[in-house]
């Protein structure tokens, strides 16, 4: 059933023709650049910085930072003047380029019926611009009033993948809170919005041109039409933008904890914030990593669930990064031992005392899961999940 919706802005909820928006944006940023910094062609420049964006293998680095160092190395400014500059532009010529999009009619309609639904909805958006530069353009759909209710929004500055990787959506999903078979992804782009959604197993809408938003106005009113959308065929290729796209979503959560926070419990019965990571650290290695190494080295092995974990876990680390790094490490391994498998040996079996009659590939699945879980539980325990 679906339980949340992922939204397109460009050309899904705010009319911006790309090749008319990309030329607009370049002779502004050039403009900005050239006046102020004496810096010619500084549009050529960040074409290059967010080419760099979805490099393998993963950094987790924010993709503010990945186009930040790339824009330094071409042009000849500190870090801290050129952050500045780019902070200047938003703030001065990038609001020219309003004249450039247009609303498109029923999108606040749609985002308010589905809103009414008590679906968790949310902006993805391609994560080039800061926080405030896209809240801008969704005030330029006519969208400001709904900024408050959506689950999560997308920018460079919170994500460290872009599209058209399908990590992008997997990062995104972990934020909002659901499953790959609970979201439905409406977008206008084939390349950019729905081959990657689908690759990781999102349902996913295709806004056609001419028809924009009417037919899906009217869907998201059927009685029932959250039911109607089945889980798709699990894939081998649906397990690795989930593995990183997932730990991607842990360097976003944790990204401003203070060193206060990590031991903090909300509950006696809950676990801390370094406690959870420690559970996902030692869980890697111990449990989801060993019990796919038996199905690959046994023929159709008995896998005993491990007991649960219960209420007080010791803690493994002092350092909540270190440990956040220490089960990136440990999924690596994970991804370079899945990374070697033939399909056949996706498809080895093995008996579970919970799930029952499963395979490498299901497994795998759960362990993607099982991450999902407890990024919920950090969220929930920082307060930074949608209600």
């Amino acid at each position: 059933m679906i339980k949340a919706v992922l939204l397109d802005l460009d050309n899904t909820l705010l009319h911006n023709p790309d090749r008319e928006w990309v030329a607009a944006f370049r002779q502004q940023w050039d403009l900005h650049f050239a006046e102020s910094h004496g810096i010619k062609y500084a549009s050529s420049a960040l074409r290059n910085a967010i080419g760099c964006l979805n490099r393998e293998p993963a950094t987790y680095r924010k993709n503010a930072d990945i186009i930040l160092d790339a824009l330094s190395l071409e042009m000849p400014m500190t870090d801290a003047a050129l952050s500045a500059a780019i902070a200047s532009f938003y703030q001065g010529n990038y609001h020219r380029l309003r004249k450039n999009t247009a609303p498109i009619a029923k999108a606040a309609e749609l985002v308010e019926a589905l809103l009414g639904q008590n679906l968790l909805v949310a902006i993805a958006t391609n994560p080039f611009f800061p926080e405030a530069a896209t809240l801008e353009r969704i005030g330029w759909a006519g969208l400001a009033d709904f900024i408050s209710g959506f689950a999560f929004i997308t920018h460079c500055e919170n994500m460290h993948f872009a599209k058209p990787s399908p990590a992008y959506y997997a990062e995104t999903i972990a934020r909002v809170g659901v499953e790959p078979d609970e979201a439905l992804l409406i977008g206008d782009s084939i390349h950019n919005d729905i081959e990657p959604a689908r690759a990781i197993g999102i349902h996913t809408w295709y806004v056609d041109a001419a028809d924009r938003l009417d037919s899906l106005s009217n869907h998201v009113r059927e009685s029932g039409w959250r039911e109607n959308y089945l889980s798709r065929h699990l894939q081998p290729s649906m397990i690795f933008p989930q593995f990183i796209g997932n730990i991607a979503a842990l360097h976003g959560l944790l990204a401003e904890v203070k060193p206060h926070q990590w031991l903090q419990r909300p509950d006696p019965h809950e676990w801390s914030i370094l406690q959870i990571l420690c559970h996902l650290w030692q869980s890697e290695e111990l449990v989801h990593r060993e019990r796919l190494q038996v199905i690959l080295d046994q023929d159709n092995p008995f896998i005993a669930a491990p007991p649960p974990p219960g209420p007080d876990i010791p803690l493994c680390h002092e350092d909540g990064k270190e440990v956040l790094y220490c089960f990136q490490r440990e999924r690596e391994q994970t991804i370079r031992l899945l990374s070697e498998l033939t399909l056949t040996q996706w498809d080895r079996s093995a008996r579970h005392s919970i799930f029952g009659l499963t395979t490498i590939l299901e497994m795998a699945h759960f362990t993607a899961q099982h991450d999902r879980l407890h990024i919920t539980q950090l969220c929930q325990t920082l307060g930074k999940c949608a209600e």
